[in-house]
């Protein structure tokens, strides 16, 4: 195990550096294509689906067959019933809008709904739950560990809408704190300033808005899955929890170990990472290798509920001194329509040694990503 040894000095003044987009927010089994032994049903799925997205033909059926009327009634009234602003509007758009088109090519396929981030900004919040006390839970749906089976959409929605308005989690907020709420509380507005392809009226309604896309696709997604799978006469519940196995369970400790095990990231002097659950922090401190090996610096605005934090890892024996960290809050330099998030930035000014003189060298550090296409990308750097 690479921390058990000492890591192998660098030559006067370089020094080894690794960056590592960890994605800690990514826990879908099917969004990469994997391997399978012996289990060819894999490989026959996939070209299914596949077939179904490229060309689906009269299979392109109305969104308000998948997500039916009864189904959105419960939704509406179950939002009404939180007090959301614009519950009205948004059952006017499924009406006029949402309920008619087709599911591929008037709903997957629109990249409209992609750069609003109408679907996948809920999803965030609510794919993957870790709880205070290290317990997790996971929404019904087929992009992540959700290990009960859904045979059909019936059965699929019951469960979907008990984990989203009934279904409590102890969550940390973002000053730390653990709060206790249901898990529809998680979702937040959708800032124009941040996605600018948002209007001003979606933005106002953007809580609502987002939970119906959100219904919508993870009810595509259902039936996509049950459809191509009834017709191969495959397992696809069986086969995804083999990838989540593989892929997701114990996803944490997988980060942790690879940081711990592997050469390019324990014999760095600085690592950069992003995209870092706000688990993370603890299980870095309980591992011994890793928390004697290196200080880590978070910014003082790590968010715990978006799982996207940027971070720093800096090895001890190039830190002259780790009370001589210094933040810098690059939000407070920048202009109020620059669309940096909580967490999104990591930057510090440093005191290294070893950079070629006798006296420790004052550098700044930074670890970024900002999830804006790179709105935030130019004046977070420049």
């Amino acid at each position: 195990m690479a921390a058990a040894t000492a890591p192998p000095a660098a030559a006067g003044g370089e020094l080894r550096c690794a960056t590592w987009n960890i994605a800690a927010i990514n826990n879908n089994p099917f969004e990469y294509y994997a391997t399978l032994d012996e289990d060819d049903g894999y490989d026959k799925l996939m070209l299914a689906v596949q077939g179904f997205i490229d060309a689906p033909g009269d299979r392109d059926v109305c969104v308000s067959e998948v997500l039916t009327p009864p189904m959105f009634k419960r939704l509406k009234d179950a939002m009404s019933s939180l007090g959301w602003a614009g519950v009205d509007q948004v059952e006017q758009l499924w009406l006029s809008d949402f309920s008619t088109r087709r599911i591929i090519e008037g709903f997957l396929k629109d990249k409209g709904l992609g750069s609003k981030r109408l679907a996948s900004m809920p999803d965030r919040f609510t794919n993957t739950i870790n709880n205070a006390d290290g317990s997790v839970v996971c929404r019904p749906t087929i992009i992540n560990n959700y290990n009960r089976e859904m045979k059909d959409l019936e059965a699929w929605f019951d469960q979907w809408f008990e984990f989203m308005f009934d279904t409590e989690v102890s969550v940390k907020n973002k000053k730390g704190e653990v709060e206790t709420k249901k898990v529809c509380a998680l979702l937040q507005p959708i800032k124009r300033a941040k996605y600018p392809a948002v209007t001003e009226e979606e933005e106002a309604i953007s809580l609502p808005l987002q939970m119906l896309c959100q219904a919508i696709f993870d009810a595509v997604l259902v039936h996509v899955m049950n459809s191509c799978a009834a017709a191969a006469g495959i397992d696809w519940h069986a086969l995804k929890l083999k990838l989540c196995g593989a892929l997701v369970v114990n996803k944490q400790a997988n980060v942790i170990k690879i940081l711990a095990d592997q050469g390019a990231y324990y014999d760095a002097d600085i690592i950069f990472l992003q995209e870092v659950a706000g688990a993370f922090v603890e299980a870095f401190r309980a591992h011994d290798g890793l928390s004697s090996r290196f200080t880590l610096l978070a910014p003082s605005s790590v968010d715990h509920v978006r799982d996207q934090n940027s971070l720093l890892l800096v090895a001890k024996s190039r830190l002259a001194e780790a009370a001589a960290a210094e933040e810098v809050r690059l939000e407070s330099a920048l202009a109020s329509d620059v669309p940096v998030a909580d967490g999104d930035v990591c930057a510090f000014f440093v005191p290294l040694a070893g950079l070629g003189g006798a006296e420790p060298r004052r550098v700044l550090l930074a670890s970024f990503h900002g999830d804006t296409a790179g709105l935030a990308a130019t004046p977070g750097v420049g």
